[in-house]
């Protein structure tokens, strides 16, 4: 059964109490010196948390200011920071493994935008092509229309407030929660997705061009560049460069 709002109470509500409580969670472990920072409690996994409150109880039952292990952990979550740092950094090849020869399975198509056409041109790729030398991009013509304007290149949802009006949103894809940004933007560019993706569906409704599923969008294009994306073709080219 299909429902308009799954992801509301399955995603955002649900996760939104979630993250709340683990939280509140972090604080106590910073508030008796186990921890540096709140969000660090999301550097460890669901086995090394009891290990973590079980410093904090023996700390307290045994009288002692600051858990004993403290600077264990600590280092241990200022490592992992750092290596999701570097993780981010990093531009993963688009595909990994053996391809099929063909593919065909509709949702795989649709929704993501991972055809035959485009997984030959993942393999051949643009590994032999410098990316700063690419000013023409092809996706899929997911939204008609054409719009020329300031690209804003974003990587996650955390930067959307650096959004501003009537730029050109260049993002890997985008979900419900993205929804705020449709009012503002000139047209949008994707990495990820066909032409039943979130951000296609949406452009649709609002009458705005998008070019979905270029694979490559997020790493060619940067913030400021100026950008002329054609939804009819699904043509995206680089007009003039930022800086």
């Amino acid at each position: 059964v299909f429902a308009e709002d799954h992801l509301f109470w399955v995603e955002h509500w649900l996760h939104t109490i979630w993250f709340a409580k683990i939280r509140e969670l972090g604080r106590l472990l910073v508030n008796t010196g186990m921890l540096d920072e709140v969000d660090d409690i999301f550097m460890f996994n669901r086995y090394e948390v009891p290990e973590i409150l079980t410093e904090v109880v023996t700390a307290w039952a045994l009288g002692v200011d600051v858990p004993m292990r403290s600077s264990y952990y600590k280092a241990k979550a200022e490592k992992r920071k750092k290596i999701l740092e570097a993780a981010r950094k990093w531009n993963p090849t688009p595909a990994l493994g053996v391809p099929p020869e063909e593919i065909a399975e509709p949702f795989t198509v649709m929704l993501w935008g991972v055809t035959t056409d485009k997984v030959q041109e993942w393999l051949k790729g643009m590994g032999e092509v410098s990316l700063e030398d690419v000013s023409e991009l092809k996706g899929f013509a997911s939204s008609a229309g054409f719009a020329e304007g300031p690209a804003r290149v974003l990587k996650s949802l955390g930067e959307i407030m650096d959004l501003q009006s009537g730029e050109i949103l260049v993002c890997p894809c985008t979900n419900p929660s993205w929804a705020p940004v449709f009012g503002k933007i000139k047209g949008a560019v994707t990495d990820i997705g066909g032409l039943t993706c979130h951000a296609a569906i949406v452009c649709r409704e609002y009458g705005l061009p998008s070019v979905t599923g270029t694979g490559v969008a997020t790493s060619v294009i940067k913030t400021g560049d100026i950008i002329r994306i054609e939804g009819d073709t699904g043509v995206v080219t680089i007009v003039e460069k930022a800086g």
